[in-house]
């Protein structure tokens, strides 16, 4: 027996379903992550084909109701003109008799002239039918192709998403620059915030700093007084940071429906030795982050979070440390593992605090238009 097919999902009905595993989630206080409620809300739409149909039937409804109501509207336009054109050929038609009936020669002409004007604007009328016929026809081609398009760039997420999940490097890898490509694909970059988080939620389950540390057991005590014999990142983790690192523009000033301001959430990771030059890493939460031996040359960092991260070896300019929010909190010397805290400290307070006293009197690093962090 040939087996069932699994049907189609939806992007956006998948991202609806996965967001509502997400807050029971965070409700019930299970651990989890992004990629996780991905899978299920991917699982939950497979045993349950008829919320797909269902959904696919009210989204060419509400799709065509707007194609339909900027139709009318122009159609509207359409019928007024032809209406006066359509009249006045009859009205013409009607002086037509009178005309000829008269013996001299110029109305005889006249009449003539405006059987040929009738012709003519009949001829017109037809055109102009047919120039709507041509519009209708092309309106529906490209509704037909946008869904098509559709169809394909979630085929493609959905494969892109298995690929990461998967955990074999080649695969995870190739699923990266997938939805690097998809972004780029997409009509005005509708998915590219939804790939920015499945990425950054990719690196912080992959590169966290508390359960690195926690298992390079037996030598987690050495390695916990120094945090900078960390692993460096891994080629996957890599490639999903260059990927967030080069996107286009600065999306993450848009808000969602709470008003939120959208940041990159890549708190408390570990990305030692992590090559981001020219990032843009602009407003990105890099909150208790591990960027020892880092490359950031030209990254962008205007209105970062560098509250608690671990600068100490990464090559950085100071304008660009000070583009960021609260870099006085920032590990700018040696740092340590705090136990009881669960975050990286300074080693020496005193050292670290004269480090940014000469950070704030060097006056040529600062920003010329600091940003306002308080309202982050």
């Amino acid at each position: 027996m040939v087996p069932k097919k699994s049907p189609r999902i939806p992007l956006e009905l998948h991202q609806i379903k996965a967001y509502e595993f997400y807050q029971k989630r965070l409700a019930s206080g299970k651990e989890g992550n992004e990629i996780d409620d991905w899978q299920q809300a991917k699982e939950y739409l497979s045993q349950h084909p008829r919320a797909i149909l269902a959904w696919n039937l009210k989204m060419p409804y509400r799709g065509g109701k707007r194609l339909i109501k900027r139709l009318l509207l122009s159609l509207q336009s359409l019928v007024r003109v032809a209406w006066k054109l359509l009249i006045f050929p009859f009205w013409l038609f009607q002086q037509i008799p009178g005309l000829f009936a008269r013996e001299d020669k110029d109305s005889r002409t006249f009449a003539i002239d405006v059987v040929k004007t009738i012709i003519s604007a009949l001829g017109l009328i037809a055109t102009l039918l047919a120039g709507i016929g041509l519009i209708v026809n092309y309106s529906n081609s490209q509704a037909e192709m946008q869904l098509t398009q559709q169809r394909l760039i979630t085929e493609r997420f959905s494969k892109a998403i298995e690929q990461i999940g998967s955990g074999k490097e080649e695969a995870v890898i190739s699923g990266i620059y997938s939805l690097e490509q998809i972004a780029k694909d997409s009509p005005k970059d509708q998915y590219q915030w939804t790939i920015m988080e499945v990425l950054t939620s990719y690196i912080r389950k992959n590169s966290p700093i508390p359960s690195n540390i926690q298992q390079l057991k037996p030598e987690a005590e050495e390695r916990e007084k120094t945090p900078e014999k960390l692993p460096s990142v891994s080629i996957p983790v890599q490639a999903a940071l260059t990927v967030i690192g080069r996107r286009k523009g600065d999306n993450l000033a848009e808000t969602t429906d709470s008003n939120k301001i959208k940041i990159l959430d890549l708190s408390r990771t570990n990305l030692r030795g992590a090559n981001l030059n020219r990032a843009n890493l602009n407003r990105a939460n890099l909150d208790g982050a591990n960027l020892n031996g880092a490359f950031l040359e030209g990254a962008y960092l205007n209105g970062a979070n560098l509250n608690g991260a671990n600068l100490w070896g990464a090559e950085v300019d100071p304008k660009q440390i000070k583009s960021a929010c609260f870099w006085e909190k920032a590990i700018h010397t040696q740092a340590k593992w705090d136990k009881d805290k669960q975050l990286l400290v300074a080693e020496d307070w005193k050292a670290n605090q004269r480090e940014i006293e000469k950070l704030k009197r060097d006056k040529n690093s600062d920003p010329p238009n600091p940003i306002d962090c308080n309202t982050k």
